[in-house]
């Protein structure tokens, strides 16, 4: 893997507490980055608890049942809490909740409110000060019931130790702004990759640092020309920026060069084709770019410390 991951050997604790009519779509959006990161890592990086206000189990919008892994009574401690709750969220804004979300706020790293969770955050006064956002149909009567809310019209919003995403969408690309802050950006272009992340020219898991455009529509060009990569002077030009102001962005957005991250790009794709596909190590090399088959192997093996055919024998 390449330098630019951040290494962390501390597994991050997160508790998901569900709520009855809550989103499966935001849920999975939510979830499956920590999976893929524990994937791609090779170890327990994110261990997860899904609890309930009861104990019991809850129902999607959509009516699929959800089997918890305990009650959220208030003992609950860990690195994030994600409160998740969609339709009916206002039920459940109850002075005994909002009791237990203060009590248990000192023993988590950061509250994240999902879909509608920051009215949940918000009645509980734990976003008084913070800049905060929720889902956009319901955003014009959240900011003026919390007027000490920093009320913001964003996709998500990342302000410090509480964050709020306004919809699905957007809570895959806090999850993975959050991943990038833990282990570095090389492993969301990974995640990013594997679940073919519809728009990289938005901010996003791509950049996470910022939403830079110009550096957004580089790494989209990178990921479109994987198998005849373009030089990076044409990748400048195209983004209407000198290369020596695109090397500032990228450093500024991913703490590398655009080199490294275009390598990584056509390395990543190399993965996938040699473990999703039966085409040979020759072909994959050059339908991600590389002449020689036996440049590619040896940069295959610094990428992920193995050969490609010692991964396919695997």
């Amino acid at each position: 893997m390449p330098k630019w991951i951040i290494p962390n050997a501390r597994t991050q604790r997160i508790s998901f507490v569900l709520f009855d009519r809550f989103s499966n779509h935001g849920f999975a959006n939510a979830l499956e980055p920590l999976r893929a990161a524990n994937t791609f890592l090779g170890r327990t990086a994110y261990d997860w608890t899904i609890l309930t206000l009861d104990g019991g189990p809850v129902r999607t919008s959509a009516g699929v049942t959800i089997l918890p892994d305990g009650l959220f009574d208030g003992t609950a401690s860990g690195d994030a809490l994600i409160l998740l709750p969609s339709y009916g969220y206002r039920e459940f804004a109850t002075p005994a909740l909002s009791r237990t979300l203060r009590r248990v706020s000192r023993r988590f790293g950061a509250l994240i409110g999902l879909d509608a969770g920051a009215w949940l955050l918000a009645s509980a006064g734990l976003l008084d000060g913070y800049r905060a956002t929720i889902h956009f149909d319901e955003f014009d009567a959240f900011s003026e019931r919390f007027p000490e809310v920093n009320a913001t019209r964003a996709r998500w919003v990342d302000d410090g130790d509480r964050l709020t995403a306004a919809g699905a969408v957007t809570s895959f690309e806090m999850m993975m702004a959050l991943i990038a802050r833990t282990h570095g950006t090389a492993l969301t272009l990974r995640i990013a990759s594997l679940f073919s992340a519809p728009d990289p020219s938005a901010p996003g898991p791509l950049a996470p640092r910022g939403s830079d455009r110009r550096v957004a529509h580089a790494v989209a060009l990178m990921e479109d020309s994987v198998e005849r990569p373009l030089p990076l002077p044409v990748v400048a030009e195209k983004v209407r920026c000198s290369q020596r102001d695109l090397e500032v962005r990228f450093a500024r957005a991913f703490g590398t060069t655009p080199r490294q991250v275009y390598s990584h790009i056509r390395l990543t794709a190399a993965h996938r084709l040699v473990c999703e596909t039966p085409l040979s190590i020759a072909e994959i090399a050059g339908r991600t770019g590389y002449d020689d088959a036996s440049a590619f192997t040896r940069a295959f093996r610094r990428a992920f410390g193995e050969a490609p055919r010692a991964l396919r024998a695997r």
